[in-house]
């Protein structure tokens, strides 16, 4: 039988790697350690570190439709910290497909939302009343995987997303985010949601204004809003974007968070001059959110 002393020894080596594993997550937080070690003497620890902390590999981005999700190694699920994200089922993705010019983009977002054990439904060319019913009954069912995800591609402007119905077929994204809040929805409030509006305004819209108005979240809780419209080279920029974007998954799911992949997305967005900078709006989002990829 171990010895109370060796107990606490193990407790404390244990304590000291679990902080050294999270710290070391973060690359700046990495950087951070290597300069500290090399204060402090540690020159063969900081130059292991510093190898440990290299850039990521480049993204090779392809057209293809089926590409690969890598797989993470830890498991980052449950706790004070995190979100649960280790079902299988994990969640459900909702695809709302408006221009059929960008099929393939949906597709791509398809395949990787399943290897990140989503079950998906694209919905083509719908109205705002089909989209909007759609999530009322969604919300409407009991929910007992761990995330939603409700995706949109299509023309929008000013936080307003278009439909395919004949005249002005308009609705505000607030009316399609509000379906989940408390009042609306009993069965997802303690389940993390992730809208991503990617939108292109149509040639004849003025007074374009490219960040949205979030005052009316009043009642979200847990919920991911990335809002993205674009005005110059409207269809190639929502292209590129959205290419972007599904490589980002593809390549960081395995060690980044969510917030972390949109900042990698809003990195590559820059190197590669794409107007526009995306949006990322949080409400009550207290924990972090890892898809774990590979994992469950």
């Amino acid at each position: 039988m171990d010895k109370p002393e060796e107990i606490a020894s193990s407790d404390q080596n244990a304590k000291k790697l679990f902080i050294f594993t999270e710290f070391n997550r973060d690359r700046n937080a990495c950087n951070e350690l290597v300069d500290i070690l090399t204060k402090c003497d540690q020159e063969h620890a900081a130059k292991e570190l510093e190898q440990y902390n290299q850039s990521t590999t480049p993204i090779v981005y392809s057209s293809d439709v089926e590409i690969k999700v890598k797989n993470a190694d830890t498991l980052r699920s449950g706790g004070s910290r995190l979100f649960v994200m280790s079902g299988n089922p994990r969640g459900r993705a909702l695809v709302f497909l408006q221009l059929d010019e960008l099929k393939k983009e949906a597709d791509r977002f398809d395949h990787i939302f399943q290897q990140l054990y989503f079950s998906v439904d694209i919905y083509v060319n719908y109205s705002c009343d089909q989209i909007l019913d759609t999530l009322k009954k969604t919300s409407q069912q009991e929910f007992k995987m761990d995330a939603l995800i409700v995706m949109f591609i299509g023309h929008g402007h000013n936080g307003i997303i278009q439909g395919s119905g004949h005249g002005q077929d308009e609705i505000h994204i607030k009316t399609l985010v509000d379906q989940f809040d408390e009042r609306n929805c009993r069965y997802y409030i303690t389940k993390p949601k992730i809208f991503l509006f990617s939108c292109c305004q149509t040639i004849d819209i003025q007074d374009v204004r490219h960040s949205a108005e979030w005052e009316w979240m009043d009642d979200t809780t847990r919920t991911y809003i990335f809002h993205a419209w674009a005005q110059v080279r409207p269809l190639t920029t929502l292209y590129l974007r959205l290419q972007v974007f599904s490589h980002c998954i593809a390549n960081y799911a395995c060690d980044y968070n969510l917030t972390q992949i949109f900042n990698k997305t809003c990195e590559e967005l820059n190197q590669a001059d794409i107007p526009e900078r995306p949006e990322l709006k949080m409400k009550t989002v207290f924990r972090d959110l890892y898809f774990n990829p590979g994992l469950f």
